[in-house]
């Protein structure tokens, strides 16, 4: 069903991103690579700061960094075509929509900001969180409810205790919607692993997996686990999820909520952040169509500055 493969050495890699058949990591060497991850080939490689967070397209790179900034990078060139200038702490999420020319960013200083794309200027800090911002996601609603109707663009943030939801439209000055927490003593932490659709918000936490329906926020359901405080969600899907913990890589069949297999780990890099083991092609987590079962499964970096990389075997 799977099997392994391996990039070349990468000095120690802190942020990764998969994408089709590409992985991207960022190293402490102050470079970026996108790699082919069927031939373990370098696709471009260019000079940066040391990365946090990334996102990426078909044309440029945007990275989050320890230095508090926020850069993007034109592929084709490796030019640094804007510089976001901001934050007093190092940014550890950020995500972009080029239709609303916005990114947003969190950050170890307790903010999310909202800039400009092109033009980088930051419009607007929203406050509130109470611990690093480890997440941030921009989504357009796929449901309706009292406060968004779909098509609306959703702004989500998460620190150790809440998410936080924000309108985030053309109307940049926007007010906290609701404020989701699984313990309001803060007894119970959340992981920095957060989902969202449109439809659902999703998010691991010491207790186990938590799913908010967005339309009404209310809980749908928590997937409990023997050990979830060691068992982290990698992606969830409306068949499947994937979950981890310190040795092995778990698939989970939502429908009975059992563990259907597990494949062991190698001993990788571990971060407190969750930058260091993502998930590739995740299509087949909505049910596998005879078609869908290829291509990259995860990817984690490893002790020895390399990338361990799990794959599905062609012809099955």
């Amino acid at each position: 069903m799977m099997e392994v493969n391996s990039l070349g050495r990468v000095v120690s890699e802190r942020a990764a991103l998969t994408w089709a058949s590409s992985c991207f990591t960022g190293s402490d060497d102050l470079s970026a690579k996108l790699w082919d991850v069927r031939t373990g080939q370098c696709i471009y490689g260019i000079q940066t700061h040391t990365c946090a967070t990334v996102k990426f397209d078909e044309q440029k790179l945007v990275t989050g960094s320890f230095d508090n900034t926020i850069a993007c990078w034109e592929w084709s060139t490796g030019a640094k075509i804007q510089q976001f200038r901001g934050h007093t702490g190092a940014v550890f999420s950020v995500d972009y929509d080029d239709e609303l020319d916005l990114l947003v960013s969190g950050s170890a200083d307790f903010s999310v900001k909202v800039w400009a794309l092109s033009a980088g200027a930051c419009l607007n800090t929203l406050t509130g969180h109470t611990e690093w911002v480890t997440k941030v996601i921009l989504q357009k609603s796929e449901v309706e409810s009292m406060v968004h109707s779909p098509g609306d663009y959703i702004l989500l943030s998460a620190d150790k205790y809440e998410i936080k939801v924000w309108p985030l439209g053309r109307e940049i000055n926007c007010k906290c919607l609701k404020t989701l927490s699984v313990s309001e003593d803060r007894s119970i932490s959340l992981q920095p692993r957060l989902q969202f659709d449109g439809r659902y918000i999703i998010c691991s936490s010491d207790l186990g997996v938590y799913q908010w329906d967005f339309a009404s926020f209310e809980i749908l359901r928590v997937i409990k686990t023997q050990d979830p405080a060691n068992l982290s969600l990698l992606s969830f899907g409306e068949v499947f999820a994937l979950l981890f913990d310190n040795h092995f890589l778990y698939v989970m069949d939502l429908r009975t909520e059992v563990i259907s297999g597990r494949w062991p780990l190698p001993a990788y890099r571990k971060s407190k952040r969750g930058s260091s083991f993502l998930a590739g092609v995740t299509s087949w987590l909505n049910g596998l169509d005879g078609g869908n079962d290829s291509g990259l499964v995860f990817a984690t970096s490893m002790p020895d500055h390399s990338i361990h990389l799990v794959l599905w075997k062609e012809n099955g």
